[in-house]
């Protein structure tokens, strides 16, 4: 049969038919972050198609999708994910969080939960603790995810070891080490993967805990370290084989000595008075790391040598805490009663914080971004933003907000870097925050499971 001008024509129309229908979405001409290496490859094409990243090539060859979007040079890189919020930050906290949350209105706080995180590009986030009465919705967003909600994953209640008074909402009593192991086998036959240990848990029901955990394979983290030296230390979790821990602040408090803690409590009251507010205990935590890099500083820099050789990982919450005394891009300082040299000294003590904290950079932990506050899609833009201002690169802010967070959560094989074969959770930002900080609170396109997300 002769090959004619015409069928040649029809051949290529047919081609390019084909490969409209064949991609859901394609994203050209893009500047792709590597958040592993920091590197920008660029005009780059993403092909997505049933939520996945399907390949990703030089933009020279063009292809069209179902949908397309052209980036025009703008910068793309992984949803964020935060390893540490709570559904009562959102819902209710105390006596305002309702008892259950009811079936005619799951829709409703679904979306409400998820608003508060995903037009900020969080595309995932790991619920720390939360009222057991909770679980059977929450883990049903967790096993049906939706590209117009953040995929929220949980850990159930807080476990502390049993107390005299009433435990807060999100927290479950472990009355003894066989209770503990109980509580760990329900758990992980409701689906739950992720355990979190809070400070006020003993050593035995911790062991416990650990042991069962590992022995499922479920992640364990730890909010350990508090004030006082009744309670579980960090060191001591280390060496239960705990390495996911959360708060960089609990560094300060968690490693002194009873003695050590009382002379650090006098010159906290002779600086600020008695911590009887929620400010002044969040100011009495930097103050914590001001006076162990006076007089404990071998002390600090051991267990950092500890925690970087056990391949720890810290999630941040560094929002929360400046926002006590500092403005940030949303908020106004929340203690308006600091005085000058109160103002100076916390200013001061903040960046000791920092400094250690590029120091555990540095040797090898893994920051990952937790923000432990309401608005928690706001206070992650402020804690890379906070970051940057305090010595991290934006290369560096990226990943720890990115690769860092799936990693500790054990679904890097899904989320956490632009690659193929995973998720298609993207930011496609207006302003380039590699060219200015400031640009994280730029306006972004959202790509959640490869849909466009419109709020």
């Amino acid at each position: 049969m002769k090959f004619t001008f015409s069928m040649l024509l029809l051949s290529f129309a047919l081609l390019a038919r084909g490969q409209s229908g064949k991609y859901d979405l394609v994203i050209s001409h893009a500047e792709i972050l590597d958040v592993k290496s920091g590197e920008i490859l660029n005009d780059q094409t993403l092909l997505i198609k049933d939520g996945k990243i399907v390949n990703m090539m030089n933009s020279s060859k063009k292809i069209t999708g179902k949908k397309n979007i052209d980036a025009h040079g703008r910068l793309i890189t992984p949803g964020f994910i935060d390893t540490h919020i709570h559904p009562t930050d959102v819902f209710g906290d105390y006596e305002k969080a309702p008892e259950y949350l009811a079936q005619d209105s799951l829709e409703y706080l679904r979306h409400k939960l998820s608003n508060a995180y995903l037009p900020y590009g969080t595309t995932t986030a790991l619920i720390l603790g939360q009222p057991e009465k909770w679980l059977t919705p929450i883990l049903d967003w967790q096993k049906h995810p939706d590209p117009q909600y953040t995929d929220f994953y949980t850990s159930g209640a807080a476990l502390i070891s049993d107390e005299e008074r009433t435990p807060y909402i999100g927290h479950a009593e472990l009355e003894n080490p066989e209770k503990a192991k109980v509580k760990i086998l329900e758990y992980y036959r409701l689906g739950i993967k992720h355990i979190k240990l809070y400070y006020r848990i003993r050593r035995p029901e911790a062991e416990a805990v650990l042991k069962t955990a590992d022995s499922l394979g479920m992640i364990a983290y730890g909010h350990i370290g508090d004030f006082g030296t009744r309670h579980l230390h960090i060191e001591d979790a280390l060496k239960m084989g705990l390495t996911n821990y959360e708060h960089l602040v609990t560094l300060g408090t968690g490693i002194l000595t009873e003695k050590e803690y009382r002379q650090f409590e006098t010159e906290f009251a002779a600086n600020y008075g008695t911590a009887d507010t929620e400010s002044r205990v969040l100011e009495m935590f930097i103050e914590a790391f001001s006076y162990i890099d006076q007089h404990e500083k071998h002390k600090m820099e051991a267990l950092i040598d500890s925690l970087a050789s056990r391949h720890a990982t810290f999630s941040t919450t560094i929002h929360r805490i400046y926002a006590q005394f500092q403005p940030t891009y949303f908020t106004q300082p929340a203690d308006k009663l600091l005085t000058a040299a109160q103002l100076k000294r916390c200013k001061d003590n903040f960046a000791i914080l920092m400094k250690y904290a590029k120091l555990m950079r540095d040797k090898g932990i893994q920051l990952r971004i937790g923000t432990d506050g309401v608005k928690g899609g706001q206070s992650l833009i402020s804690e890379l933003m906070i970051m940057t201002q305090y010595g991290f690169s934006v290369a560096d802010v990226f990943k720890i907000a990115t690769y860092n967070g799936a990693e500790a959560i054990g679904i890097a094989n899904q989320v956490g870097a632009i690659e193929k074969g995973k998720q298609a959770d993207l930011i496609i930002w207006d302003k380039n925050p590699f060219e200015d900080s400031a640009n994280f609170n730029a306006t972004k396109t959202i790509i959640k499971n490869g849909v466009e997300y419109k709020n």
